[in-house]
């Protein structure tokens, strides 16, 4: 590691000179990893231009730290750290704010929990929550909680990934995903994704959100119980779901005229 010389910053703070190598180097290594979607010990090392056993610490630090996590023994991708900071930054672009009042209206239309979910780099992850407690029976679900493979918000993403703030990451997603995830045309078709789980008897249904540029930036979903959601692709959930996925897009358009962007 570099030495511990200090220089005064703006502030008038000294900071360790070597501090500032150490982040410049982590910076070094999340950008190959964005462009490669992994790196392992000989790509950073080269990228660093040090040697074997000083870019092994820094991978075992950003590991430790959340900012990277092992694909295999050797190579690593994009830890959860740097997953809940990427949800974080999505959620200031206002989608999650703006949906916030269009989920409410939703929910007390079908009378089912509404879920809107964004892509953390690896898999769907819930951003907001609106729960309908109007039914005896209804789905409970975790602001923050990972969606599997195959799941309806998962296959919205998937179906649209090409219209996605994702899609640079489409090639490193299907390395990472062993199983197949089936009826994507199906989607991409009819813009609606419809799953049901026998184990849990959950049914959900979801749409894209796009944003004012038409790029799909969440989705939104009605969860419920399978027995009380239907599966049609043409049914009032469906439609209402849409309307609601619109009146979000409506509202990211008229946040950017107000902000003059």
């Amino acid at each position: 590691m570099a030495s511990e010389e200090s220089r005064p910053s703006k502030e008038g703070l000294d900071i360790p000179s070597g501090d500032i190598q150490v982040v410049a180097r982590v910076v070094q290594l999340l950008r190959l990893l964005g462009e490669t979607g992994s790196i392992d010990l000989v790509s950073a090392a080269q990228e660093l231009r040090v040697g074997k056993s000083t870019a092994h610490r820094y991978l075992a630090s950003m590991e430790n730290h959340g900012l990277l996590q092992r694909r295999n023994r050797n190579r690593y991708e994009f830890g959860t750290l740097l997953a809940e900071l990427g949800t974080m930054a999505l959620s200031r672009l206002g989608v999650v704010n703006l949906a916030r009042p269009v989920m409410e209206q939703v929910s007390n239309r079908v009378r089912h929990t509404v879920v809107l979910s964004i892509w953390n780099g690896r898999c769907p992850v819930v951003a907001q929550v609106h729960e309908d407690s109007s039914r005896t029976a209804h789905v409970v679900i975790r602001v923050g909680s990972t969606l599997r493979t195959g799941t309806a918000q998962d296959c919205v993403f998937r179906a649209f990934e090409d219209e996605s703030f994702h899609r640079r990451y489409a090639d490193r997603r299907a390395e990472l995903v062993n199983e197949p995830v089936d009826g994507l045309e199906e989607v991409r078709r009819t813009g609606v994704a419809i799953r049901s789980s026998s184990s849990e008897g959950v049914r959900a249904v979801a749409v894209p959100v796009r944003d004012a540029d038409g790029m799909v930036v969440a989705t939104l979903a009605v969860v419920g119980v399978t027995s009380l959601v239907p599966e049609e692709d043409d049914s009032d959930v469906v439609m209402v779901l849409r309307d609601g996925a619109r009146a979000i897009t409506q509202a990211l358009r008229a946040s950017l005229e107000v902000t003059g962007d």
